[in-house]
């Protein structure tokens, strides 16, 4: 569990960039635009989430659905947050250390249902992009398989 199921672009190609170049990084870590799959049931997509946002990319192990990502813009058309849903679990820290340049340690909670992991300015630890915190939360659930379920956002000051 330690390899991610998928590639990243780094976060600052990400965040507080448009989401056309947000979905263009992301395209060239080999994510593609998503449509629903006709063979997709509804087990699945609650496990990826789908049931609550539609993701605008997917990321295919062949041609197997593995993840999928959804990013949010402030006003200004900014993308200010990137969520990423897999269908498997991801060791939090490997995750971490892929979008976070040190990432340091997270905050934990939880309990045996549902386990967090928190970096950011709360945790003390963490990254920025462009000058601005970014927070790392990464949720397990025991009911959907411990499935990633990670949302990356940037920590607005004021």
């Amino acid at each position: 569990m330690d390899a991610l199921p998928f590639r990243l672009p780094p976060l600052d190609a990400v965040l507080l960039r448009s989401r056309t170049e947000a979905l263009a990084a992301l395209g060239q870590a080999d994510w593609r635009s998503y449509a629903t799959p006709i063979t997709l049931d509804a087990e699945r997509r609650r496990l990826l989430n789908i049931d609550l946002t539609e993701p605008e990319v997917a990321f295919y192990v062949k041609e197997d659905l593995v993840a999928v990502a959804h990013v949010e813009t402030d006003h200004s058309g900014l993308v200010t947050l990137l969520e990423l849903t897999g269908s498997s679990p991801v060791r939090p820290e490997a995750l971490a250390e892929a979008l976070l340049d040190d990432p340091g340690e997270p905050r934990l909670g939880g309990g045996a249902e549902a386990r967090e992991w928190i970096w950011g300015p709360e945790a003390r630890s963490g990254g920025a992009v462009r000058g601005e915190p970014v927070r790392l939360w990464i949720c397990a659930e025991k009911a959907y398989g411990d499935r990633l379920w990670a949302i990356v956002s940037v920590v607005r000051r004021g």
